[in-house]
């Protein structure tokens, strides 16, 4: 039915994304997702036929050209746009070496700038407003010289979202900017030997996506949850910048033992 509305959330074969769209499926939204497994994908097709599927995989620049592409194609008419795909590797026990390197730049802020250059202008195309969303991370949030990478690019994002937040506000399209701290995901298990229980503050997948609702019903720009983690990295920020680094350095730092396979979702 054309009355309802459509999301498309890039990243949405698993993880938050795939939360937010079963979460948007139940209420009667239109959805579509993108993700890179095609197992992943040829799943939600089986449990969702009325799903619409696109598969890239995000680390190659003309892949994401071909998706958006293919987006446009199927023509549906979205009101709201999820990026929710991401790619972690612990940096504090893992060197980096040039692919790993290149991925996390690649999906974690390639990827996204590119999603929300083609979402701001078919907002914009549609006239009717909407609202767009990416999933950060808490990791963004803090300043230090010994940020990560993966800090780095997150921290990107969120400057990101606040420059296309001024830009779009006259065309009644708003930016939500997420910056969860640990959720409950596969993911997340995987990295931490199948049990992710002993991460602070850890929250479900549930529990985000009724945060990331919520903000969306309020009109919050930015969201950070959960609340203890909130405080914790407002009280972090007020520390001077060589006092915060010395503190992560001690907390981060472990010994590099082996290579790890590789990490993180698309």
């Amino acid at each position: 039915m054309e009355s309802q509305p459509a999301i498309l959330i890039i990243g949405g074969s698993s993880g938050i994304g795939l939360a937010l769209a079963r979460r948007h499926a139940a209420e009667g939204w239109r959805v579509a997702v993108a993700g890179s497994s095609a197992a992943k994908l040829e799943s939600i097709r089986a449990e969702f036929p009325a799903w619409q599927t696109f598969a890239a995989d995000l680390r190659d620049a003309e892949a994401r050209q071909r998706l958006l592409a293919d987006i446009d194609a199927a023509g549906l008419r979205y009101r709201r746009v999820v990026y929710a795909a991401g790619r972690y590797l612990n940096e504090r026990v893992f060197t980096l070496n040039r692919d790993d390197s290149a991925a996390l730049l690649a999906v974690n802020l390639q990827a996204f700038a590119e999603s929300f250059a083609w979402a701001a202008a078919h907002l914009q195309n549609g006239g009717a407003g909407g609202e767009m969303v990416c999933i950060a991370s808490s990791a963004g949030l803090l300043d230090y010289p010994y940020a990560s990478l993966y800090a780095q690019c997150k921290r990107a994002m969120l400057a990101c979202a606040d420059a296309y937040r001024t830009a779009l506000a006259p065309f009644s399209i708003r930016v939500l900017a997420v910056a969860p701290g640990y959720v409950d995901t596969a993911a997340l298990r995987a990295l931490n030997g199948g049990d992710a229980r002993h991460k602070p503050f850890l929250v479900s997948e549930e529990r985000a996506v009724a945060e990331i609702l919520a903000a969306l019903s309020a009109g919050r720009d930015t969201l950070v949850f959960p609340r203890r983690m909130r405080l914790l990295l407002a009280l972090c920020a007020l520390l001077p910048k060589p006092l915060l680094a010395w503190a992560m350095r001690r907390k981060l730092d472990k010994k590099v033992l082996h290579r790890p396979p590789a990490g993180g979702k698309q």
